[in-house]
């Protein structure tokens, strides 16, 4: 029983490291798609706006909503998420 125990936790703990990894590329990927993005204004300020959002839920340990923003954000300029 305790085995089992241990092996759900160490899932939840590798889960948790996955998406802390994931934030700095997507942001990352947002950075780069701005560039070249054909979104209009409104929707360029809108996904800044989540971007810096992101980037401070992850900071805050949130990365499943820093995950989420970021992607709303790659969305907004037209980025294949």
């Amino acid at each position: 029983m305790k085995k089992i125990l241990v092996l759900i936790v160490g899932m939840f703990l590798v889960t948790s490291s996955a998406y802390a990894k994931m934030c700095p590329k997507l942001w990352a990927q947002f950075d780069a798609d701005l560039k070249t993005t054909k979104a209009s204004a409104a929707d360029v300020a809108k996904a800044k706006a989540l971007r810096v959002e992101g980037e401070k839920l992850h900071k805050d340990g949130t990365h499943d909503k820093s995950e989420k923003a970021l992607k709303d954000a790659l969305k907004l300029i037209g980025s294949k998420v």
